[in-house]
């Protein structure tokens, strides 16, 4: 299973499919293949060292442990990676450390206990969430004071472009079923949890990513969305007690 090489425009006829299915298929080939939106945030991400060394780290949507294995590098206290695929968290045990824990779980319902975490990455897991609020809180519950959570995802903007977050399994496409909100209805639910949007990057592709779309032939797509924020990135902090 291979995905467009960035959010796809759903064709007529494409079939839709849950995120578990899309990605029970997907895992095995998910870190070979290139992906513009994953490389403009692993290049904009205001991630420094510091912000992990000793601390107890949570990845909610871990996937197959991309930011995980570089958080790893950061000589965090504990790490530990939730995500609901298991498909994507048998990549992931491949490629982190045997002390980074691995946990099959709801995003938004992970069962770790209260106030385990100082910071949280949610990276591309939003558009699968059912219920802002409902992430909000968990995020609430496991991070301590003056925690940190960092958010990224598509821009809520790419449904305007036409996109849809599309897959090929056996040379069909679906389109993997996504959850429609704004970022001022992300940035609401966090406040109603107590947490203090601390920062809010909305970033185009530049040329390293431009590189991506030519070597798939798809520079035209480059072009349908150059200077739009394509992808954002939100840093949130908890309250003090």
């Amino acid at each position: 299973m291979t995905s467009t090489a960035t959010q796809g425009k759903r064709g007529i006829g494409a079939k839709l499919i849950d995120s578990d299915e899309a990605y029970r298929h997907w895992a095995p080939t998910y870190d070979s293949t290139a992906n513009p939106l994953l490389a403009l945030e692993q290049r904009i991400a205001p991630l420094a060292k510091g912000m992990f060394q000793g601390k107890d780290v949570v990845d909610l949507g871990c996937g197959t442990g991309r930011w995980l294995s570089r958080i790893e590098a950061c000589a965090p206290q504990s790490l530990t990676g939730v995500d609901s695929s298991e498909a994507m968290l048998r990549q992931a045990a491949q490629r982190c450390q045997t002390a980074t824990r691995l946990k099959q779980a709801d995003c938004a319902a992970s069962e770790l206990p209260d106030r385990s975490a100082d910071c949280i990455v949610a990276s591309f897991v939003v558009s699968y969430v059912t219920d802002l609020q409902a992430f909000a809180g968990e995020a609430a519950r496991l991070l301590r004071p003056n925690g940190s959570i960092f958010v990224s995802d598509v821009h809520p903007h790419g449904r305007s472009y036409g996109w849809r977050r599309t897959v090929k399994i056996a040379a069909e496409s679906f389109e993997i079923a996504t959850e429609d909100y704004t970022l001022q209805q992300l940035i609401a639910a966090m406040r109603e949890e107590g947490f203090l949007l601390t920062e809010l990057i909305e970033p185009c592709f530049g040329p390293q990513e431009r590189e991506i779309f030519r070597r798939a032939g798809k520079s035209a797509a480059y072009n349908d969305v150059e200077a739009k924020p394509v992808i954002y990135w939100a840093h949130f902090t908890s309250a003090s007690e």
